[in-house]
């Protein structure tokens, strides 16, 4: 189980890094970005951020090629705003847990309706 102090530090930096999203990165690709949630190792030395895009025409590759683009910014950002001893590396990892789901939600309805006599 993860300590109280690694899921403290997550949360903090998915607020800092979702407040730069909205406010300070002007890349067009992370306008339709939302942080979902955050894992560090117990090291505090990565920083495994989870995002989804909004947008159901936006291309989550492109949001990820935004966020990388972007990751020097805010990891320095990070730095400046978390108090930590060392400021974590950034990994950007896309979330499908909604798009999941929404697939097993459509298979469960199909299977309703072919069970449900006419």
């Amino acid at each position: 189980m993860k300590g109280q102090r690694t899921i403290r530090v997550g949360d903090r930096i998915r607020e800092v890094v979702s407040q730069l999203l909205l406010k300070k990165v002007k890349d067009p690709r992370v306008s339709f970005c939302t942080i979902t949630h955050v894992r560090m190792t117990t090291d505090l030395k990565i920083a495994r951020i989870y995002f989804t895009v909004l947008d159901e025409f936006q291309d989550w590759h492109q949001t990820l090629r935004g966020l990388n683009s972007a990751k020097g910014y805010i990891r320095r950002e990070l730095g400046r705003t978390v108090v930590l001893k060392t400021t974590p590396q950034i990994e950007f990892i896309h979330d499908d847990t909604f798009e999941e789901m929404d697939r097993i939600q459509h298979l469960l309805e199909k299977v309703k309706t072919e069970v449900e006599p006419l």
